[in-house]
Formats: structure tokens, C-alpha cells, sequence
């Protein structure tokens, strides 16, 4: 999955630089079909993205044996679990050029024995590693300040991989919504639509989401509520389902082309407790849909606030609602906030820069050795 989202593309254009490049990581079958793709090799390993003992040793050495025989001059790991066991693999084996690229930190929403664990896991991983990229800066300092690590790297402004502006853009060609989504929004075309993009649970705040458009809909704001993504909390989809009896709520699932979804909003809303950078946040903005989102980590990143979209504090719905009903009453506000996003992604986060950015990263971290 990760994949799939972060490194399409990516892997072919490191292979077009001269690089040698093999993707490893757990597969259902996916992982071969993207190497396929992109012209690398794929060398699947078997990962539990929970803890797994007796199979975490097992990957372990699985990575280790690998790395032994194909001697690479650099291992990239991302995801926690992936990030673990390969740090710790390539240490052992020698690699010289071990890079963690850091796109959150999930201690920050444990408590107790559980965030310890986390934390520990998170400088495990970090020791492991001779470079640490974070995705963001706010990712990197939460990181430095929990003790994780230090000298964490950000390049640039950050994003694990940007923009395709070419996809992402108003004037591209794009499939229509489904049947149903259309339904729900011709059946009021007046009402002021606030999306959400991303898996459905806790963490990314939907609670707050749904608490927010009450309270705005109260105020006299017309809310509807179009939320897309994978569902992962059966007491969440209950709480959305509780909403829509006195909301306007609209539930979509996964989808593969979340585009014309973004262009059906008035406003994206990641009410998020957490993140490294929200890539979903710059999809939308280079539609032209700017975003309100929270202050927490790896989000503040993403929102200039009041410039290209409104900041409010994690977990406050009332906050929220004043957000919403700012972009909705508020003359020119959204117009001048999608100008303002569109071109912060052309310059700071079209793919193009990010990518060259990692590439030259890389080629300087390898400098005299082979790709």
C-alpha cells in the first residue's frame, strides 16, 4: 500500500538517474505488478504491520540474508515496521548508507506503556539509521523533542513525494463521481460542501468533523458532508451514521481517484490528530480546493493559515465550526485561499522538485560508491 502510494513513478525515476533499484517489502501481489511497472526488481518479505515476535525475527533475518548477498550501497525504509526491521537488518549487515524517511510519529496519540514502547521502537529504528528525513519540519522537531533522535532532516518543505501537477490539475481529465455521490449532491445544490479525504478513524479526527457541522448547521450554515476512505472503526461509521440522521452526511468508500471528490468540495477538512505530511491536503489544493485542518504535527505544515486555508486546535469542533462558517459566509475568502494553495504546491511541492531533491540527497549520501 505504501507502495503504492508514496513511490509510484518515484522508483522509475531513480532507475532513469542511473540507480540500481529493488523494492522490498510485504506483497499480496501488488508489490510485483508496481515493480513491473516502474522497471525494478521486487523481493518480497513477509511483515506484520503489528508486533509480531517470533515473525518480526523471522523478517529480520529474512532482510539481513538479503542485504548480505545483494550488498546494496543504500537501504531507504519507510512505514514503522518496515523502518524497524530494515534499519536494524542493514546495520547489522554493513550497509553504509542507511536512510529512514520518517513520515510520522505514532507514539503521539498512545499514552501510557504504549507510547514508551513506541518511543522506544521509534530510536531503535532511528539508531539504525545513519540519515533520518522527516517528511515535514513540525514531524522533526516532535521527534527531536521526544528524544527520538537528532539532526533529523527535512529537504525543503518537506512531503514524503509531492505533486503530479499533470494529474492533479482542474483542466486534467478526470472520471466523473458515482451515481449515488452525484444524487446526493444534486439533491441540494445550495448546501455548502465540506470533504474529507482519508482512512476513517479516530486519528483523523472524524469524531470532531461530525461534532463541527452540527455546530455550524445550528449557526445557519447549510453543511453537507461528503466523507471518502477506508473505513477502520466500526464505532466511527456507527458515529457518521448517527450524524446522518439529522445531517446531511454522504459516506464513500475507498476510491481509486479521489479527483473528482475534491472537486465536489467547497472545502477539505482533515480534523487530524497526527500526521507526517498530509499529501491529501496538497492534491487538494492543486484542484483548487484549499483546506481547514488542525495544528498537530506534520498538518500545520501543510496550511500557510489564513493563506491558504485555516488552522484550528486539535479535538475543538467549535473551533472548527467557526472555520467552517468563515469559508462559507465570507466573501472571496475561498477564491483567494485556492489561488494563494495552488501556487505554494506549484512551487514547493510539485513532484519534480521533491523527487530531484531525494535524488540528490541519495547521490550525495553515496558519493564514491556504487548506485
Amino acid at each position: 500500500m505504501s507502495a503504492a502510494a508514496f513511490y509510484r513513478g518515484y522508483l522509475a525515476y531513480l532507475r532513469s538517474c542511473g540507480w540500481d533499484v529493488t523494492l522490498v517489502g510485504h506483497s499480496t501481489g501488488d508489490l510485483e505488478r508496481i515493480a513491473e511497472t516502474e522497471g525494478v526488481r521486487a523481493i518480497a518479505v513477509p511483515m506484520r504491520r503489528d508486533p509480531a515476535p517470533l515473525q518480526d525475527l523471522v523478517s529480520l533475518a529474512r532482510l539481513a540474508a538479503l542485504f548480505i548477498k545483494a550488498r546494496p550501497a543504500a537501504v531507504v525504509s519507510a512505514t514503522p515496521k518496515a523502518s524497524l526491521l530494515g534499519m536494524v537488518a542493514a546495520r547489522l549487515c554493513g550497509v553504509p548508507v542507511r536512510v529512514y524517511q520518517m513520515w510520522g510519529l505514532r507514539l503521539e496519540t498512545e499514552t501510557g506503556l504504549r507510547r514508551t514502547i513506541y518511543r522506544t521502537l521509534e530510536k531503535v529504528t532511528a539508531r539504525g539509521a545513519t540519515h533520518i528525513v522527516a517528511n515535514s519540519r513540525s514531524l522533526a522537531n516532535a521527534a527531536e523533542a521526544e528524544g527520538v533522535a537528532r539532526d533529523i532532516l527535512v529537504l525543503g518543505e518537506g512531503s514524503a513525494t509531492g505533486i503530479d501537477l499533470a494529474h492533479y490539475s482542474a483542466s486534467a481529465p478526470m472520471p466523473s463521481v458515482d451515481s449515488e455521490t452525484a444524487h446526493f449532491l444534486e439533491s441540494d445544490p445550495s448546501g455548502f460542501t465540506v470533504g474529507f479525504v482519508g482512512r476513517v478513524n479516530r486519528d483523523k479526527g472524524v469524531p470532531t468533523l461530525l461534532e463541527a457541522a452540527r455546530l455550524a448547521t445550528e449557526r445557519g450554515v447549510a453543511v453537507r458532508l461528503l466523507i471518502v476512505g477506508s473505513s477502520e472503526s466500526d464505532d466511527i461509521e456507527k458515529l457518521i451514521e448517527q450524524a446522518a440522521a439529522s445531517l446531511p452526511v454522504h459516506r464513500v468508500s475507498a476510491v481509486d481517484d479521489p479527483r473528482p471528490y475534491f472537486r465536489a468540495m467547497d472545502v477539505n477538512c482533515l480534523p487530524t490528530l497526527r500526521e507526517g505530511f498530509p499529501n491529501v491536503v496538497l492534491e487538494a489544493a492543486a484542484l483548487g480546493v484549499p483546506t481547514i485542518t488542525t495544528d498537530a504535527t506534520g498538518a500545520r505544515d501543510s496550511v500557510v493559515d489564513n493563506e491558504t486555508g485555516l488552522i484550528f486546535p486539535v479535538h475543538d469542533a467549535a473551533a472548527l465550526a467557526e472555520a467552517i462558517v468563515r469559508t462559507a459566509t465570507e466573501a472571496g475568502l475561498l477564491e483567494r485561499f485556492s489561488a494563494v494553495g495552488r501556487e505554494r504546491v506549484r512551487t514547493d511541492f510539485d513532484q519534480a522538485i521533491v523527487w530531484a531533491r531525494l535524488e540528490q540527497f541519495l547521490s550525495s549520501a553515496t558519493a564514491g560508491g556504487e548506485r
